[in-house]
């Protein structure tokens, strides 16, 4: 049953990763357990993979680099990568056994300096994907958010304080969501706060996503979407991708398991229907060690979504069905 799936993971970090460790470019082009993912795991057992790859977290020098760095890897191995810019091209990737790679970019504010323009210049080199922030926010004008995000555990009572006092897009951050809907950008929310949140619910035209997020009600973290989230996110045809990052899980992390897991993806299908729930690892992105120890071993939360009764089609549409909706309603689109 897992190698029938389209795996579309909605975001991962080891290319920001290894630039950080100033690594070998083709260094993971081998199996290295020191990293959650590498390109003979992504394939292993026959895993058909497309991945949103990180270009930024740092500074703008990161951002061309990295960028260049994928584009480049992509061009020198045409027979195990291929640049996702389209729906078709993840199905296409899974057809043909290569990894899909899908570039987003994590903190705009950084780069961007106030110049929408920029933008316009990723999504030539192929950029689809784009946080709001990376929590960054602030009265600058460069600011997509008014105010920082907040991240950690948080009580109900500490969220609720947050949507009264924080600001959300601002005048710049408005601006740059029309223009990722007129070029057929995705926008992600994932750091977003949560008045930034409900403005872009409010604004954008496109279904947009939540790329590395869980269940606030089963895990009280500034960084898991609240039942009102979730239920915005649906009636906007957006998706959220569940994590495997413990603190994401359970405020325990003895109890962060894959049945665990499990849990949020029935919750939040419970709440709204399968088709607002994916898959976004966050691989190579913290510290802790994930519930799903490495790309390799994703068939053990296909096995445990079987063993708690779901369907194959809604396991096929939390893997990569729902997010290949989505780029089918915003990548798709011929830019304008």
């Amino acid at each position: 049953m897992h190698r029938k799936c389209l795996i579309i993971d909605g975001h991962q970090d080891t290319s920001v990763r290894r630039f950080a460790r100033k690594e070998n470019p083709e260094s993971w082009m081998k199996r290295d357990m020191s990293y959650h993912v590498d390109i003979p795991r992504l394939t292993e057992g026959g895993q058909r993979y497309t991945g949103l790859f990180l270009v930024e977290d740092a500074t703008a020098t990161d951002l061309w680099t990295i960028t260049e760095f994928l584009l480049e890897q992509i061009d020198t191995h045409p027979d195990k990568l291929m640049l996702v810019l389209s729906s078709r091209d993840a199905v296409r990737a899974g057809e043909t056994g290569k990894v899909g790679v899908l570039l987003e970019i994590e903190g705009p504010a950084r780069w961007l300096d106030g110049n929408v323009n920029i933008l316009r210049i990723l999504y030539r080199l192929g950029v689809r994907c784009v946080h709001v922030t990376h929590g960054e926010g602030g009265s600058e004008p460069t600011f997509l958010q008014g105010s920082r995000s907040v991240f950690g555990p948080c009580t109900p009572r500490d969220r609720e304080a947050q949507r009264k006092d924080f600001v959300g897009l601002t005048a710049f951050g408005t601006e740059v969501l029309r223009t990722q809907n007129e070029l057929g950008i995705i926008v992600d929310l994932s750091h977003a706060n949560d008045k930034a949140f409900f403005d872009v619910m409010e604004h954008t035209t496109q279904p947009p996503i939540v790329s590395h997020t869980a269940v606030f009600s089963l895990c009280n973290h500034n960084r898991c979407l609240t039942d009102d989230q979730i239920k915005a996110l649906a009636a906007k045809g957006g998706v959220m991708g569940i994590a495997v990052l413990p603190e994401f899980i359970d405020a325990d992390p003895q109890r962060a398991t894959i049945d665990r897991i499990v849990d949020h993806i029935v919750y939040a299908a419970d709440l709204v229907g399968i088709d607002t729930v994916g898959f976004g690892s966050d691989y190579d992105g913290f510290s802790s060690p994930p519930i799903v120890p490495d790309v390799s071993q994703l068939v053990l939360l296909t096995q445990a979504m079987l063993a708690r009764g779901l369907t194959e089609e809604e396991i096929r549409k939390f893997w990569g069905g729902n997010f290949l909706r989505v780029f089918s309603q915003t990548i798709d689109k011929p830019a304008r």
